[in-house]
């Protein structure tokens, strides 16, 4: 019996070392076993690293200073003794080239790798079980760990053109593509808004070309505003930034954006471009922006160019772009004309490609290899080492690699960091609402469409943050970066079938978003859920002892504003914002209260669904309301919805007979002007789903917070028939105007009501919706209550005004008083509060 006794009692004392601390590894390894026990770091703390590490042995150190409070006695060699920690290099090891094989024992800790690269990203792994949450301080558990990579190419591009980021930044967001174990920095180095790297050989690229503003030879644009903005990188400048990346495991790509984006190219040298006189625009709205395919000097200054840049960049490839070429300009020059008659040509993709085989022999001739964007694969054959960065979506990497090209996977739905990360958040949202989550959703092995060996085309994942809108608020290029490339990293490193998004989402939240704040990431937290229902606001945070805050009047909370502690009960719901707070700099997005979905359904077989809902509980107020359709998920949006009918006390109000596909996000007005609390009000639709694939969605009703009353919209620009002035009286928030030219001094935009309005606020925006950019710089808004007479209201500030009128309003009116220095101008319908 006493023996049993002392069993039991040893039993119960190990515990503590039975149960294994969670180390909350990102990216997920391949290969864990922890061990009982634990490592002391001692002090001094010796480390032992191999010769081959040399360049990286400050790094190293610096970093276990930072992580464990301890400074290292560092030594380079491979002999090492007991209670050390050995970074050694073994060539030998049967492991890929960036793995590595982590283990913590009694005798110390030892991390092996077959390349210094391998070792490094060992070492990464070492820092973050120092900086786990269970793990104490100063101490290590016994673990052992065998790691390697999926994917050979692990990358991540900045683009530097549209907002400058000086040296130290870019020096800063290398640190943390090391830190989760990326191997490839793609620096966008040019583009149509300005040129940042140093080349001596034709010096006006920088001294002209780096820079926009009033006097300069490229125009304000994303935010610049009127004032001289810019900068570039000098050859010194890169050559340091590659070292620096070197030293932690990461390449350099070089992007030279040609023969397209090249404005600031043809700005500061003319005679680059086509000589044309028509202004034909880009996508992006820029005119004079690619580079003359049919002068032969130009060959001349491409081989300076490539030339100078291969020096400063010892990575074997060198991204030569070919994305959104403005053909046009090509198709109206004689020169270029002249050698599609010459070369026998037929259409200006076979010029396009003439000139990449053109610039693919220079780049032979400095020993590099051309990376371009899916669009070079257009126009005939090209050199069969061109490394292909499919960008437009999945089917254009299915695509390259069925050719037989090495591909990059970085399409636009799911890699491209400047994408909008919720309904309301600022950012592009052309390919995607694209959140962490749906980011980590991404596979980049199509299975079903390569065969086995056409997969191994696929060289590994890419993500891109284009910096359009990067210029506010402050940060907010770590706020779209992170933790998006916390998942990104664990896409490009960690087996298919070890991939979960619960278990990503629990070691990020427990540990990692630490680690992010740690490293002075101002990084995107997640927003905390609030549902509306029988009066009660009932608030989920995104995760275990998230700080929640709120605001009741309609404002962004601070984190001065009140705790959400328990649920609220009101009536005044929309009035509530709620925001996670990490730290003084680290927040989420404001979210507002929702109510639950009305109806939803989900079905992959092919058939008809008549859907009656009893709504009365979600219908509290007249008003103008919306029915939405978002389907739940990728894949889930076949199907069709018609007849869709609402009734109150059994009486149709309104009905809609069309078809419409789910696939277009259906939004449906409906006008409820006779609301009582004792009305019954029913939902009608039906959903007819024709083929025997998925088909789900969540369908709202939500009132409008805005008055949209009947408006006249006239305006002394001339519109584009794609973008009518009309869009403007449509109150549709996806719908806007564009102009055909710039705005200038005297244009004007008047909205003039069928009735005077009672409001109590109308915002005047200007831009894309969403976006800042074709916005208003110069000018004011002015209302009048009589339709002749106006009053002066505010000053446009970002394209946007307000006005705060004491009567009702019959006309208000944009009243423009310089140009806005883009190609156009562009205006949004009128918010007016009650």
């Amino acid at each position: 019996m006493r023996k049993s006794i002392l069993l039991i009692a040893i039993f119960l004392s190990s515990l503590p070392f039975l149960q294994a601390q969670k180390l909350d590894i990102i990216p997920k390894p391949v290969s864990i076993q922890q061990n009982a026990g634990q490592f002391v770091l001692p002090s001094p703390l010796k480390v032992v690293a191999d010769k081959k590490l040399k360049n990286s042995i400050d790094y190293i150190s610096a970093n276990i200073s930072k992580n464990t409070g301890i400074n290292p006695v560092v030594s380079v060699g491979k002999k090492h003794g007991k209670n050390t920690i050995s970074f050694l290099v073994d060539t030998k090891l049967d492991l890929p080239n960036d793995g590595y094989q982590l283990e913590i024992n009694e005798k110390g800790i030892f991390v092996k790798g077959k390349t210094a690269n391998g070792v490094l990203n060992g070492f990464q792994t070492l820092l973050q079980i120092c900086s786990a949450k269970e793990v104490k301080k100063g101490t290590v558990p016994f673990v052992k760990i065998e790691d390697y990579p999926r994917f050979e190419w692990r990358g991540m591009m900045l683009d530097c053109s549209r907002q400058f980021f000086d040296k130290q930044t870019v020096k800063n967001y290398i640190d943390w593509l090391a830190a989760h174990k990326m191997n490839i920095f793609h620096w966008h180095l040019t583009d149509d808004n300005g040129w940042r790297a140093e080349i001596k050989s034709m010096p006006d690229l920088t001294l002209k070309g780096a820079w926009r503003g009033p006097g300069e030879v490229l125009l304000p644009s994303y935010g610049s505003g009127d004032k001289r903005y810019g900068g570039f990188y000098t050859q010194d400048d890169m050559k340091e930034v590659v070292a620096y990346a070197s030293a932690r495991g990461i390449s350099i790509m070089p992007e030279i954006e040609i023969p397209g984006h090249s404005r600031a190219v043809t700005a500061s040298y003319p005679e680059v471009g086509c000589a044309i006189t028509q202004e034909l625009k880009s996508v992006q709205g820029e005119v004079k922006n690619v580079w003359c395919v049919g002068r032969e000097e130009n060959y001349d200054l491409l081989d300076s160019i490539i030339r100078e840049i291969s020096g400063l960049f010892p990575f074997e490839y060198i991204h030569v772009a070919g994305d959104e070429v403005n053909r046009a300009n090509w198709e109206h020059c004689p020169k270029c004309q002249a050698l599609m008659a010459k070369e026998g040509f037929t259409d200006s993709f076979q010029l396009q490609n003439y000139f990449f085989r053109r610039v693919q022999k220079i780049a032979d001739k400095y020993h590099k290899k051309t990376d371009g964007w899916n669009e070079i694969l257009k126009g005939g054959e090209i050199d069969p080492n061109t490394l292909i960065s499919a960008w437009q979506g999945i089917s254009y990497g299915i695509e390259s690699a069925k050719k037989g090209y090495q591909t990059i996977m970085m399409p636009g739905q799911y890699t491209y960091f400047d994408m909008a990360q919720s309904e309301t958040e600022r950012g592009h949202r052309w390919a995607a609402i694209t959140d962490t989550k749906r980011a980590y959703s991404f596979e980049p092995i199509p299975n079903d469409d390569l065969t086995p060996e056409e997969q191994k085309n696929i060289k590994g994942v890419q993500g891109a943050l284009w910096s359009e809108y990067l210029d506010r608020p402050a940060r907010i290029m770590e706020y779209q970066s992170y933790p998006r490339i916390s998942a990104l990293s664990e896409i490009g490193w960690t087996k298919k079938e070890d991939k979960n998004w619960d278990d990503f989402y629990g070691r990020l939240t427990h540990s990692h978003l630490k680690r992010l704040a740690d490293m002075g990431i101002a990084f995107r937290d997640f927003p905390p859920s609030a549902i509306y229902q029988n009066g009660i606001i009932t608030v989920t945070p995104p995760y275990e002892n998230a700080v929640v805050r709120y605001d009741a009047q309609g404002n962004e909370p601070t984190r001065n504003s009140p705790l959400y502690s328990k649920p609220i009960q009101t009536k005044d719901y929309e009035n509530y914002l709620f925001r996670t707070f990490f730290n003084e700099d680290i927040a989420s997005p404001a979210v507002k209260v929702e109510k639950l979905p009305v109806a939803e359904w989900s079905t992959s077989t092919a058939e008809i669904l008549t859907i009656s809902k009893n709504i009365s509980e979600h219908v509290d107020k007249n008003g103008i309301w919306y029915l939405t359709f978002t389907p739940t998920a990728d894949g889930a949006s076949n199907g069709a919805i018609r007849t869709v009918s609402l009734f109150e006390n059994d009486k149709l109000i309104q009905t809609f007979p069309e078809e419409k596909t789910l696939k277009s996000k259906p939004r449906l007005r409906f006008v409820i002007q006779n609301y009582n609390e004792k009305n019954t009000y029913r939902l009608n639709f039906t959903v007819e789903n024709k083929e025997a694939k998925e088909s789900s969605a969540k369908v709202n009703f939500n009132c409008s917070p805005y008055l949209e009353p009947q408006v006249k919209v006239t305006s002394s620009m001339v519109e584009n028939p794609k973008f009518p002035i009309a869009n403007l009286e449509d109150y549709n928030i996806e719908t806007y105007l564009r102009t055909d030219v710039a705005c200038a001094n005297g244009d004007w935009i008047l909205y003039t009501f069928t009735n005077p309005v009672v409001a109590s606020k109308i915002d005047v925006l200007t831009g894309i919706p969403h976006h800042p950019r074709f916005i208003v710089n110069n000018g004011y808004v002015e209302y009048s209550y009589d339709g002749i007479d106006f009053i002066k209201g505010d000053a446009f500030d970002y394209g946007n005004a307000s006005i705060f009128p004491k009567q009702p309003v019959k006309a208000v009116r944009i009243q423009i008083t310089g140009t806005n220095n883009e190609p156009l101008m562009a205006g949004q319908d009128l918010k007016i509060n009650p």
